[in-house]
């Protein structure tokens, strides 16, 4: 496997059988989030656009910092970035400003609801930056919590996805997908876009902001293996 992985969270709103879902969605993390020693580059990506609404934005800040407390945060193992975005991408953490879990939930807990356009081009952007200064070797994690169709009026989404491929970043679309909305077609070839190649193991899917923090403990498999994708499978 690559040792880069950029993995896209998507949600919009909608009820089906979670549990079953977000079983699987822990090996996409896999032994960099469990094994406590082991080195790891993550950075969160958070949509904070108008859809996704002030209610679900704190929803989603409690889930990362569920994910956060699953890491062992400094400079030797898991270091950790943040990114909120809207119709701006605002810096809230490097990977190297926070040494520790309970600064970088403090910097999640801080982060304000923006409430305005999708970005996601220029969040993933932002992501690519970030990772400049990845340490030499160690896995390059990126969890990017957004719920829709990226703005028109941000900049192309197929040449910044080309740009993180071509750096060896690995990229996942974990989508909650409405069914009935009319742009439905249209937003899973987004997905689709997003993710690496073959999408049957990169595009997933989820359902309701609401169901993240009851789910979370489906996030972390207990009899990993020392690969950051051991186990992997679609969501359907």
């Amino acid at each position: 496997q690559r040792m880069g992985h950029l993995i896209i969270l998507h949600s919009l709103c909608n009820q089906k059988d979670v549990s079953h879902k977000m079983s699987k969605i822990v090996n996409i993390l896999g032994c960099g989030i469990k094994c406590k020693e082991t080195p790891l580059e993550l950075v969160f990506v958070i949509d904070s656009s108008e859809s996704v609404g002030p209610d679900n934005f704190r929803i989603v800040k409690d889930f990362v910092k569920t994910l956060i407390d699953k890491v062992t945060v400094n400079k030797d193992t898991a270091r950790i970035g943040i990114i909120n975005f809207s119709h701006k991408v605002e810096l809230v953490s490097t990977l190297q400003q926070y040494t520790s879990k309970d600064k970088v939930k403090l910097a999640v807990d801080n982060m304000q609801y923006l409430g305005e356009g999708t970005y996601t081009a220029a969040a993933i952007s932002k992501a690519i930056e970030i990772f400049q200064v990845a340490r030499q070797g160690v896995r390059k994690v990126a969890i990017v919590i957004t719920d829709g169709q990226a703005d028109t009026r941000d900049q192309r989404l197929d040449v910044v996805v080309r740009n993180a491929h071509a750096i060896n970043i690995e990229i996942f679309v974990i989508g909650v997908v409405q069914k009935t909305d009319p742009n439905i077609q249209e937003f899973l070839e987004e997905l689709q876009l997003i993710a690496t190649d073959p999408d049957s193991e990169h595009v997933y899917q989820i359902d309701d902001f609401i169901t993240l923090p009851g789910k979370r403990n489906y996030l972390f498999n207990r009899n990993h293996e020392n690969s950051a994708l051991h186990g992997i499978r679609p969501l359907t």
